[in-house]
């Protein structure tokens, strides 16, 4: 069982405002200051700073906020086991493309098990972070580009990240220039997308951005990007799995601009995390 203390820090963390740690805890904001000096004498370093009107953490409270995520997972786990000894629950989020494109297959492989349960979310890399620091996931399999000094993380596998155009486009199967490309209308993931960030690092590494592109629109759902792009022009670009899995769609290389991204097993807690990832993968 966590220290009520440290629930005070992990919620402080979240809020990073006294008044509304003290609120939503209902306790008292004198009380919320007494657990952090409390933690701060027994730990023997600063966990919190103002700069100027804003409080900040420390790196000592980084640390400690990443040990007490793992210890609540882990927590979290043992409470699920005493209840259903003879289940096994996986709550794990996958962003949008790996959860709609690549572990489907995964997925029903799992659910076969009748002592298996899943609690699946889909969603893009920042809310899915969210929920890992809360520990309402026992791990999440993410796209693209995330703070690896933040979380504990494993390679999954690397994919090719492509332009992706209708059939009938005059990129389809060619290489282009980055320049041609910008004469396009894109389509894009939302922000906060392991994609969009990935398409980003990219082209800024070139010194240009998503504006530089004739028209660029942002949707959160690749089913409806992928209709936009096979029957209305635009281009988009996406991990390999996307363009195959519509007989409409091509793909097309920028020319000195060969992307590929990770698909990352990311955690609070190792020990969870890997027998969870263990029996729904075999890893």
């Amino acid at each position: 069982m966590l220290d009520y203390r440290i629930e005070t820090f992990l919620t402080l963390c979240e809020e990073m405002n006294y008044r509304r740690t003290a609120e939503k805890l209902r306790m008292t904001q004198p009380g919320v200051t007494q657990h952090i000096q409390y933690l701060e004498k027994y730990y023997g370093t600063k966990l919190f700073t103002y700069d100027g009107h804003t409080l900040t953490r420390t790196k000592s409270a980084e640390l400690l906020k990443r040990h007490a995520e793992s210890v609540r997972a882990d927590e979290l786990a043992v409470r699920e086991r005493f209840g259903a000894a003879d289940k096994l629950l996986v709550r794990v989020g996958a962003t949008k493309t790996i959860g709609e494109y690549v572990i489907v297959p995964t997925v029903r492989r799992f659910l076969a098990e009748p002592q298996h349960e899943l609690e699946l979310i889909v969603d893009n890399t920042e809310h899915l972070l969210a929920l890992l620091e809360h520990a309402e996931l026992d791990f999440a399999v993410v796209e693209g580009v995330f703070d690896k000094s933040r979380y504990g993380n494993r390679l999954y596998k690397r994919e090719n990240f492509v332009g992706v155009c209708a059939a009938t486009h005059p990129f389809a199967g060619r290489t282009v220039t980055l320049e041609q490309a910008f004469g396009e209308s894109i389509v894009v993931r939302e922000r906060g997308s392991g994609t969009r960030k990935l398409l980003q690092q990219a082209i800024g590494e070139r010194g240009y951005s998503l504006e530089n592109f004739e028209r660029c629109s942002s949707v959160s759902n690749f089913s409806v990007i992928t209709e936009i792009v096979a029957r209305d022009g635009a281009i988009t670009f996406a991990y390999e799995p996307i363009a195959r899995s519509r007989g409409d769609l091509a793909t097309f290389a920028v020319q000195d601009m060969e992307i590929f991204g990770e698909f990352n097993f990311v955690y609070c807690s190792e020990r969870t995390a890997k027998e969870k990832i263990a029996a729904m993968f075999g890893e």
